[in-house]
């Protein structure tokens, strides 16, 4: 029987899987879909609608995974967002700015996932500055009610 050229690598990674003790249970980092193609566990953080533990095609990169998580909200910093390695082999952790793809003017191939990857979207400044105004509305909230109450003894 011969085999197609689009059957062997898929065979392989059944052969590979089968042969090797793999790992503990409930720690698999990847699966099939059922169209054949092998999906790899990723895991989304931060700033993204639906943040958590997705299943991506291998291949996908960071902006596909954060495209599944719902996508940025409005407080994301997508020009800051870390990709941080599982354990094996190259860089622990890299930052990747999606703003320049957004914007249409990439400056490199998007990095491709591995199994267990993480990828973190970082707040922006317009967090901090929600953040500081709702405080001082609660001061002046306070003060104007002190003061109304100071003032009608």
């Amino acid at each position: 029987m011969k085999l197609t050229a689009a059957a062997k690598p898929i065979l392989l990674l059944l052969a590979a899987a089968l042969l090797s003790p793999g790992p503990a249970p409930g720690q698999d980092d990847f699966s099939f879909q059922r169209d054949s193609r092998l999906l790899i566990e990723v895991h989304v953080w931060g700033e993204v609608n639906k943040p958590g533990l997705y299943r991506v095609p291998d291949g996908s990169t960071a902006l596909d995974a954060i495209s599944l998580a719902g996508g940025p909200t409005q407080f994301a910093s997508i020009s800051k967002v870390k990709l941080t390695r599982a354990p094996g082999g190259g860089p622990r952790s890299e930052k990747i700015d999606l703003d320049r793809y957004a914007d249409g003017r990439p400056d490199g191939q998007l990095p491709v996932l591995r199994p267990g990857d993480m990828i973190t979207v970082p707040r922006n400044a317009r967090f901090f500055w929600k953040d500081a105004v709702q405080i001082l509305a609660d001061i002046a909230i306070i003060v104007n009610v002190y003061y109304l109450i100071s003032r009608n003894r």
